[in-house]
């Protein structure tokens, strides 16, 4: 399954709609991502007990509804929080979930950098090579302890395409120049969250890596599925561990989703080094249509 095609009929010019309405279609999954916020909230507590970063202020970006979010752990520890999605009403929404708005600061951002430079779809392949990403993080207010990027990797530049028929052929050209446009993006973002971290700051990096699919209706099965649950000798959720080392080789199958490992960039991993690692299971949807999870991978990153 291409995951550029499991896509919203958007005008592009509005390119935050993308945004806008793949956040309503989970806004309402704050309880079935329970188990997954946990698993969050020891990312955070592990990291916090590594490192001797501070606990004042933490980013997180790409929060939208907060559904992924351990939001009461997190105001237990930091003082001050930043929440940044470019849907401002998704972000509303989060703040419905806390327990002390007065210590928050609401920022909105297109983290693409790109998205107010492309208008259609046709424009986007036009532009791809072109493209010079420049991320506006100058409504924030540094410094930061923490940064959590939460899942959006994968998401940018498939906002493109969020349920939108493919008029333009997706070649495997036009796939590799999206990643390089992928690549662009977050070299511009880490560059730039360098300068905004404390000096003992860490990025914490989550993103997708793998999709685990299952439709009921047609009775597809993704090709990631398979090979996890062989890896895993069909305990996903006690084996996780052991996906991880297999990373690069379900890469080279085509089986991990775009943009899963632009966080190893030379050019990133130039600036930080890998403090820790974890493996999360994110159980997103089980309904009458399909069970959908994502094998989610997250590292720690500290300045050079």
């Amino acid at each position: 399954m291409n995951p550029f095609m499991r896509k919203v009929n958007v005008p592009y010019v509005k390119f935050r709609k993308a945004n806008t309405l793949r956040n309503d279609s989970t806004q309402h999954d704050w309880q079935h991502w329970g188990g997954y916020r946990d698993q969050i909230q020891q990312v955070l507590e592990q990291t916090l007990e590594h490192n001797c970063c501070g606990r004042g202020h933490i980013l997180l970006l790409g929060a939208g509804n907060g559904n992924d979010v351990p939001i009461s752990y997190i105001e237990s520890i930091f003082e001050r929080i930043t929440i940044v999605d470019i849907d401002e009403k998704a972000l509303d929404r989060f703040l419905t979930k806390s327990a002390h708005p007065e210590k928050y600061e609401r920022v909105i951002i297109d983290l693409t950098g790109v998205g107010a430079e492309v208008s259609s779809l046709d424009d986007l392949k036009e532009k791809v090579d072109d493209l010079l990403p420049n991320v506006d993080f100058s409504p924030l207010h540094p410094s930061f302890d923490v940064v959590m990027n939460l899942c959006f990797t994968t998401q940018l530049i498939s906002a493109f395409f969020y349920r939108k028929k493919n008029k333009v052929a997706h070649t495997p050209e036009f796939s590799t120049q999206l990643d390089r446009l992928l690549e662009r993006i977050h070299i511009n973002i880490f560059e730039s969250l360098r300068g905004l971290l404390a000096s003992d700051g860490v990025i914490v990096h989550l993103t997708d890596t793998l999709l685990l699919q299952h439709m009921k209706t047609t009775g597809y099965t993704s090709p990631a599925t398979f090979k996890t649950l062989e890896l895993t000798g069909g305990n996903l959720r006690e084996n996780l561990d052991l996906i991880y080392e297999h990373l690069p080789d379900l890469a080279e199958q085509g089986l991990c989703l775009p943009g899963a490992f632009v966080h190893v960039h030379p050019q990133i991993m130039r600036l930080y080094k890998v403090e820790l690692r974890f493996s999360l299971l994110w159980e997103f949807v089980h309904d009458e249509y399909e069970d959908r999870d994502y094998f989610v991978s997250a590292h720690v990153l500290t300045k050079l």
